[in-house]
């Protein structure tokens, strides 16, 4: 005698529409955890976009580039920019915004919106070839002690982080502009 499958029916989606979503008690595989235990502690769920762990996409990487910045990158870069960013997920965005930048002068936000208007001309023009010039700022990650990691940070809930530079030199906001 077969096994009953005891999980409830889940409706189906009419083509051309989003799917259904489902409560968790009646999704499939109802009782298995969300994420592996592994990663406990990285999923939030928040009203409070502050208090939610940042998302990565990559749809927006500008791997055709090659001026003043590319992600033309070695190995131990990209490895030190993964190696970043994993550790970030384990932070709120709040304690992101928190984190400093100290110098013997002062101290400024390590990773920060940064008004699109402020950018190099090159990376202007580049946001309008790339279909992005309808964003007023872009967000910046200090991976380096000059690398940052430039990107769009969605409206959405919970935020997305969709990377687009990588900017070894800190050229698409030269030093004196951030």
């Amino acid at each position: 005698m077969a096994k009953r499958d005891k999980r409830q029916p889940v409706p189906a989606v009419p083509k051309g529409k989003s799917k259904p979503v489902v409560p968790g008690s009646l999704a499939p595989g109802a009782g298995k955890p969300i994420a592996p235990k592994k990663l406990l502690g990285v999923h939030t769920d928040s009203d409070d976009d502050d208090l939610c762990h940042p998302v990565w996409r990559l749809s927006l990487l500008d791997r055709e580039h090659d001026g003043s910045w590319s992600w033309k990158i070695g190995g131990d870069t990209l490895m030190t920019i993964i190696e970043a960013l994993t550790a970030m997920e384990r932070l709120t965005w709040r304690e992101i915004r928190a984190q400093q930048a100290h110098s013997k002068s002062r101290s400024l936000a390590k990773h920060h919106a940064q008004p699109v208007d402020s950018l190099c001309a090159e990376a202007q023009k580049r946001l309008d070839d790339l279909g992005l010039d309808d964003w007023d700022e872009l967000f910046r990650f200090r991976i380096m002690q000059k690398g940052r990691l430039w990107g769009v940070l969605s409206n959405e809930s919970p935020r997305v982080f969709y990377p687009i530079w990588w900017d070894s030199e800190h050229q698409v906001s030269p030093l004196g502009h951030t």
